[in-house]
């Protein structure tokens, strides 16, 4: 399976949407309106949205696994140097970018919970 190195790779359909959307908002990034989705062909509309969650869904499984490859092997680099596994200041600092790339809707609360579970899943699936 070839994983996908940069975002570049996604596809990227360029969906309206009800709502104005930041710039950096690609996959999955439209939803629709309560109005919309009793408008005529709204079922088809619907499916295509999905299509598009899904699109995105299986695009972040195969960042997530590149990601697990890459601290898989920062590990093992740590592990030839003594160096400890977890950094408390590098994943303040992965926060803080996430912070910065943040542009909505996700909430800052949503962002956290994000961070903490991107973390303890990644530690849980390397077996640390």
């Amino acid at each position: 399976m070839t994983l996908l190195s940069t975002p570049s790779a996604l596809p990227s359909p360029q969906v309206p949407t009800p709502y104005p959307l930041s710039e950096s908002t690609e996959l999955g990034a439209a939803a629709a309106s309560p109005e919309a989705a009793a408008a005529p062909g709204a079922p088809e509309r619907i499916e295509q949205l999905r299509e598009l969650i899904a699109e995105n869904d299986r695009a972040s499984v195969q960042l997530l696994n590149r990601r697990l490859e890459l601290v898989a092997e920062i590990w093992r680099e740590k592990d030839t140097r003594g160096v400890p596994h977890t950094d408390p200041e590098r994943e303040r600092l992965l926060l803080q970018q996430l912070e910065e790339a943040n542009g909505g809707p996700l909430s800052q609360a949503g962002l956290e919970f994000f961070h903490g579970v991107l973390l303890s899943l990644t530690k849980q699936e390397l077996g640390r």
